[in-house]
């Protein structure tokens, strides 16, 4: 199977859904596993070759335990809470938050998009007809058992809403460190102006880039579903900052939590 990946971005193909693209990774890597397994199932192991099992045995678990928050990425595509999750897994809400959000974070660093060298062609329509081919000769079916699930493959108009989606995503990104910035330089004319006539008006202002910014942070939870626990936190941290200057709360109340 051919595993290059085209590392410039805008050479890739129009990814697929990020639903898509998270089955179509874990495709994949239900592919490394049985490959791994066939492998490994008539291998003769030589006499000099002490911990040769277990370290094939550990190769494979690692494969597994990617296919595993590969399978909580996809989860929380589809919508699953991280409570039905963790009912999943037989743990809390909590502990299944605190054990995949890092991944599912990763996730959506990357663009809810496959990436990486050696996990297949960034073509997602190359890389499911591979991996069709692969199952149709190992089970001997005909060839297709890996696109007919992936719907976007066949849907044009869904890919344009979710790349457009991406682009949306990266604008808000870039929209929030602006803000950022004007959150930065608004609070030190507030500190200026403490004591002055114009303290109230500087105040007001940095309030304004803090409401704003919590914008930002709401649409992103709109367009970055998997995220949008986390964006809705900050977007709160944020109001509640900016509600606390027009209240008149201290600066140092304030300046806590300036960090979100």
């Amino acid at each position: 199977m051919d595993e290059t990946n085209e590392p410039d971005e805008r050479d890739r193909p129009p990814a697929l859904t990020p639903v898509d693209e998270a089955m179509l990774a874990r495709a994949h890597t239900l592919y490394e596993i049985v490959e791994a397994a066939l492998s490994d199932i008539a291998a003769r192991y030589p006499i000099d070759d002490p911990g040769g099992l277990l370290r094939d045995a550990l190769f494979v678990r690692g494969i597994a335990d990617r296919l595993v928050d590969q399978a909580v990425i996809v989860e929380r595509e589809l919508g699953s809470s991280w409570t039905a999750i963790g009912k999943a897994a037989g743990t809390s809400k909590q502990t299944a938050h605190e054990r995949w959000n890092t991944k599912v974070g990763a996730w959506v660093m990357m663009g809810r998009q496959r990436n990486g060298i050696g996990r297949g062609p960034s073509d997602p329509a190359e890389h499911a007809r591979n991996l069709d081919e692969w199952l149709a000769g190992l089970t001997g079916e005909a060839p297709g058992g890996i696109s007919r699930v992936l719907t976007s493959l066949r849907d044009e108009a869904a890919r344009q809403e979710a790349n457009d989606r991406r682009a949306e995503v990266k604008h808000l990104e870039r929209r929030s460190e602006e803000l950022r910035v004007e959150c930065d330089k608004a609070y030190r004319a507030a500190m200026e102006a403490v004591g002055t006539d114009a303290a109230e008006e500087k105040n007001a202002v940095w309030a304004a880039r803090l409401f704003a910014r919590a914008e930002v942070y709401e649409r992103l939870a709109v367009v970055e579903e998997p995220a949008a626990v986390e964006h809705r936190r900050h977007a709160a941290a944020q109001r509640e900052i900016a509600e606390g200057i027009l209240r008149g709360r201290s600066t140092e109340d304030l300046t806590s939590k300036e960090a979100v």
